[in-house]
């Protein structure tokens, strides 16, 4: 559920890709441009853009709203906009209740919340739409920086997050982007060309990962030293 609404906030899918005769070729309309054509003896595999400006010029927004209706594109911008608002606002009374209880804020994102305890039960159950669901209790948590995390749990769990890196970062890692280093790490790319004909895998392509403080301030003692972070409260 927490996916299904960016669907509709997706950019539209202009292309279309099909196998055509040479007569079908030439039946293509200026509302279609030949961006790529491969041939296969009588017939060849095509990709086909669509030319929004001419529609809208030649057949208003209309014939724009059918041509994209044909290719799946059901988006909705206001609606991806509307549950993101939305969810802001519900997350965001989750946490000044957590203020106005004492309660110390860790880590906040769309859809959660890390505090440094309960909140009350009437706000969480796992089974019911639209509550909180505890899912961890730990001992000791980094937060670095949106979507990259470290946890330790009560009972010895080890749960991470680093948003663009699939593979598993150490806790001295995590420290170290703490600390304002930047990581050195090889991740797996996939690239693809329909018009040069191949699927590429990059192995252990570099790729660094910057730290970046953009929603929690350092704290330092009076030596300079760090101590710990804090979320960014705007007057």
């Amino acid at each position: 559920m927490n996916s299904m609404y960016g669907r509709f906030g997706m950019h539209p899918t202009l292309t279309l890709h099909g196998i055509y005769t040479s007569k079908q070729i030439n039946k293509v309309t200026p509302a279609w441009k030949i961006s790529n054509e491969i041939q296969f003896g009588e017939l060849s595999l095509v990709t086909l853009t669509l030319q929004k400006e001419w529609i809208l010029e030649n057949q208003g927004i209309e014939g724009l709203i059918k041509h994209l209706t044909n290719l799946g594109n059901n988006t909705n911008v206001a609606i991806a906009a509307a549950v993101t608002a939305h969810s802001r606002i519900i997350i965001n009374t989750y946490k000044l209740l957590a203020l106005k209880l004492g309660l110390e804020i860790y880590y906040s994102d769309t859809d959660s919340l890390v505090l440094n305890g309960p909140l009350p039960s009437e706000y969480c159950d796992s089974a019911e739409l639209g509550k909180l669901k505890l899912e961890y209790t730990f001992k000791e948590g980094l937060f670095i920086m949106p979507k990259v995390y470290y946890l330790e749990t009560n009972e010895g769990q080890i749960v991470t997050k680093c948003k663009g890196y699939s593979g598993k970062l150490t806790k001295a890692q995590y420290l170290e982007l703490l600390s304002g280093q930047t990581l050195e790490l090889e991740i797996t790319k996939w690239s693809k060309s329909l018009r040069d004909s191949y699927v590429r895998i990059q192995s252990k392509t570099p790729y660094n990962l910057t730290f970046s403080f953009n929603k929690r301030q350092q704290l330092f003692n009076a030596q300079g030293q760090w101590v710990n972070t804090a979320p960014i409260i705007l007057p």
